[in-house]
């Protein structure tokens, strides 16, 4: 079995490796970048003959974000493909309405309007239940104290199957 990585970059984001049926995801604002680095090498060294990949959403800057926040997307988004690289993973980058237009289906949508009345998709929501719909076992929350799901851990599960059905 090819071992993939689904990784949503970002401060709050998050990086999920499913392995067969095994899956298992942790927070990146949880690890310096040499705890990661460790484990993507070990991740390496210990893939079967299918080998490993990783998929990373391909981000840029955001209409109306600051230039500091924007920096340190970029940032964050850098290190991560320069780990990838340094520990010889091949990886795809991928644009947020490439994984979505093929993990979401219509039953999953939620939408919101905008101020000047329009109707739009609400991502975040749509991605919380695209998780639950395809991986209905997997807690959704950044921790077990916490209320609330976490949409960079529901988006990281998502780019990892997408990389999973695209065979990358």
């Amino acid at each position: 079995m090819k071992t993939r990585i689904g990784i949503d970059p970002g401060s709050k984001g998050y990086m999920t490796v499913m392995n067969g049926k095994d899956i298992f995801t942790f927070a990146l604002k949880d690890e310096s970048a040499l705890e990661i680095f460790v484990r993507l090498k070990a991740l390496k060294a210990t893939a079967d003959e299918d080998g490993i990949s990783a998929v990373m959403e391909e981000v840029h800057a955001i209409f109306g974000a600051s230039a500091k926040s924007t920096f340190n997307f970029g940032e964050v988004f850098g290190l991560l493909k320069g780990l990838l690289i340094a520990a010889d993973i091949p990886y795809t980058l991928v644009p947020p309405k490439t994984w979505q237009s093929e993990i979401w289906i219509n039953d999953d949508k939620v939408y919101r309007y905008k101020r000047d009345g329009k109707k739009m998709v609400d991502t975040k929501n749509t991605s919380i239940n695209a998780a639950r719909r395809l991986f209905p076992d997997i807690d959704l929350r950044r921790n077990e104290r916490c209320r609330n799901i976490d949409d960079n851990l529901a988006d990281s599960l998502l780019i990892c199957e997408y990389g999973r059905r695209k065979n990358l």
